[in-house]
């Protein structure tokens, strides 16, 4: 398995249990204060066996999580890329609110612009486009890859017209 792999896998486990403990804290302090079985947060957290279950569930659902969260996106090309194309890619992530970070002669580098974004998705967010060769591979978070992917894709035969 790649080094990726094991790094958004750690990063994942590490986002679901920060979500399931916020949605826990939010359920504990919402609920009215004499309707509580228990007194302090620690005893809410440790009532009941679920816990455990829970915990084992977001573990394996953050190492399973990399294989179908990230993807790579092929996109043939009947010649190497021109820089009037590789403009073309920059105006399509810089519409999408992503900034050029990294092009070192065969790869582009993109990051989202908002912190805040970048903080959602725990910096695991950066969009690859491999553009040595024959196809552009467009790699990354699939939300958002899949979506540049194809937004490249039709700009880019769009263009060819």
């Amino acid at each position: 398995m790649p080094t990726r792999y094991y790094i958004r896998a750690g990063k994942s486990i590490l986002l679901f249990y920060t979500i399931a403990l916020l949605a826990i804290a939010v359920i504990y302090f919402i609920t009215p204060t004499q309707d509580r079985q228990v007194a302090t947060f620690a005893e809410f957290l440790q009532q009941g066996v679920t816990l455990g279950w829970m915990s084992l569930f977001l573990a394996l659902f953050g190492l399973v999580y990399p294989f179908f969260g990230y993807i790579r996106h092929r996109i043939p090309r009947p010649h190497p890329l021109t820089a009037e194309e590789k403009a073309i890619i920059v105006a399509v992530f810089a519409n999408a609110r992503f900034t050029l970070r990294k092009d070192d002669g065969q790869t582009l580098v993109f990051r989202p612009k908002s912190a805040l974004t970048r903080g959602m998705r725990v910096y695991e967010d950066a969009i690859t486009v491999d553009y040595a060769g024959d196809a552009l591979t467009v790699e990354g978070l699939r939300r958002d890859a899949d979506r540049l992917a194809r937004g490249v894709e039709w700009k880019l035969n769009n263009s060819d017209d």
